[in-house]
């Protein structure tokens, strides 16, 4: 195999074949996948489900905590004693993946970098983002994955001449990644919480909605009933008014009558009184 099967910026030496699987022979080394062309654990590929983010899910528990699969380095004293091909190992360990059942091992060039391998870094950087189409702002994933790259190609050119320089950029690049994942991590949880958010308000809404109708209904039947009773006071009222009148015609003829009594019975007493008092002859 004489391809370079890790289209990565960071520059890796010919991959070398370490054993060659046979059919019923089963082996211990992970399941890996070509994605993009560059060995990747199936196991770890998974799409998150917030919106504007793909590729996979940053690894960690809750926010603030370190991933358990973080690489840890001996202490400073131990590395010194260390070539700088083994340091580099460690901070940029070697890529296996299995094709026709054979298992490939690539590690990463201990070829001191030049000026002209710097500016043909940031060539590679600049086709890579125009060839992938990545986003000049915002969360891209592409672009990351690309400028991670890049990264570990500059940590790999400064280990080679300096082991500390090399650790120290190691220690920056993990940070970074720690943030970022962090972040994604925020934002994955942020958008989950948004659409249980918007879940609970549009089931929230559905109930308002129902108990707007049933207030409705009740409103409306509330009307009919005080229309009705509307129209019964006014009946009641009429005939009230009909009584009242009736009542006061009445007592009206009965005053007549009386009074043209009292005007008989007044005419008969003036008589009486006249006749009582003329002389007598």
């Amino acid at each position: 195999m004489t391809d370079n099967k890790i289209n990565s910026l960071v520059k890796y030496d010919t991959p070398v074949l370490v054993t060659t699987k046979k059919k019923d022979e089963k082996t211990q080394i992970p399941h890996l996948t070509m994605k993009d062309g560059i060995p990747t654990d199936a196991s770890e590929v998974s799409s998150t489900s917030a919106p504007g983010l793909s590729g996979p899910l940053p690894p960690g528990g809750p926010l603030g905590t370190v991933s358990a699969t973080r690489l840890v380095l001996p202490p400073l004293h131990e590395l010194r004693k260390k070539e700088s091909e083994e340091i580099l190992n460690l901070i940029l360990p070697p890529r296996e993946w299995e094709e026709a059942g054979q298992l490939w091992v690539q590690s990463v060039s201990t070829t001191p970098a030049t000026s002209v391998d710097v500016q043909q870094l940031q060539e590679q950087l600049d086709l890579r983002l125009q060839e992938q189409a990545a986003f000049e702002t915002g969360i891209c994933p592409v672009r990351r994955e690309l400028y991670t790259q890049c990264f570990d190609e500059l940590i790999r050119q400064v280990t080679i001449n300096c082991a500390e320089r090399g650790l120290l950029l190691y220690r920056v690049r993990d940070e970074i990644r720690e943030t970022l994942d962090a972040y994604q991590r925020l934002y994955t949880s942020s958008c989950a919480y948004g659409v249980r958010k918007a879940l609970m308000a549009e089931e929230h809404k559905v109930k308002v909605g129902s108990r707007c109708d049933e207030l409705r209904t009740l409103v409306g039947e509330m009307d009919d009933r005080a229309a009705t009773l509307r129209q019964e006071i006014e009946q009641l009222q009429k005939e009230a008014q009909d009584a009242r009148q009736a009542e006061a015609d009445k007592h009206a003829e009965t005053k007549k009558v009386h009074q043209a009594r009292i005007e008989i019975l007044k005419k008969k007493l003036e008589g009486i009184i006249k006749q009582a008092t003329q002389p007598k002859k």
